[in-house]
C-alpha cells in the first residue's frame, strides 16, 4: 500500500511544517538561554500549583521516560533553573520545583514564545481554519495517543 500523490505532498508538507516551526521555535526559546525541552519542563511547572510536581507524574505529563526525564532535570539543576528534592510521603520519590532562577527566565520566554507562537503560526492561518485544523488535530492525537 502506498500514499497517492495528494496525499504525498500532504505529508511532505507536514514533516516540512512540523521541521521548520520546531526549528524556529527552537531558535526563539534559545534567544532566552533555553531548549524546548527546559521550557517544557518550566511551563508544566509554572501552570501547577506552587510551581512543583512529583517526577513521575512530571514525566508523564510531558510524555517522557523516567530516564530522559532524570537526566535533563539534573541539567537543568545544574542551571539553577529548578531544584530537586525527596518527596516527605515516599523517599523513592523525587519532587521537581521551578526555582527562582527558572522564574525569572520564563517571566521574559513565555512572552516570547506566545509572540514567536503567533508569528510562526495563528497569523498564518484565518479563523475558520482554526476549527478545522483543530478538529483535525485532536483527530489525529487520539489515534496516536490509543495506540501507544
Amino acid at each position: 500500500m502506498s500514499l497517492d500523490e495528494r496525499e504525498q505532498r500532504t505529508w511532505a508538507a507536514f514533516v516540512t511544517m512540523r521541521r521548520d516551526l520546531e526549528a524556529a521555535l527552537a531558535s526563539s526559546l534559545a534567544d532566552n538561554g533555553l531548549s524546548v525541552s527546559d521550557f517544557e519542563v518550566l511551563a508544566r511547572l509554572s501552570q501547577t500549583p506552587g510551581g512543583e510536581m512529583r517526577a513521575r507524574d512530571l514525566a508523564a505529563a510531558i510524555g517522557w521516560d523516567k530516564a530522559r526525564l532524570s537526566k535533563h532535570v539534573a541539567r537543568m539543576a545544574g542551571r539553577g533553573l529548578i531544584e530537586r528534592r525527596e518527596a516527605a510521603d515516599d523517599r523513592r520519590g523525587q519532587i521537581v520545583a521551578i526555582a527562582p532562577q527558572g522564574e525569572r527566565v520564563m517571566a521574559t520566554a513565555v512572552p516570547n514564545h506566545v509572540a514567536a507562537v503567533r508569528h510562526h503560526f495563528f497569523d498564518l492561518v484565518d479563523a475558520d481554519e482554526l476549527d478545522v485544523l483543530e478538529r483535525v488535530m485532536k483527530r489525529i492525537n487520539a489515534r496516536a495517543t490509543e495506540e501507544r
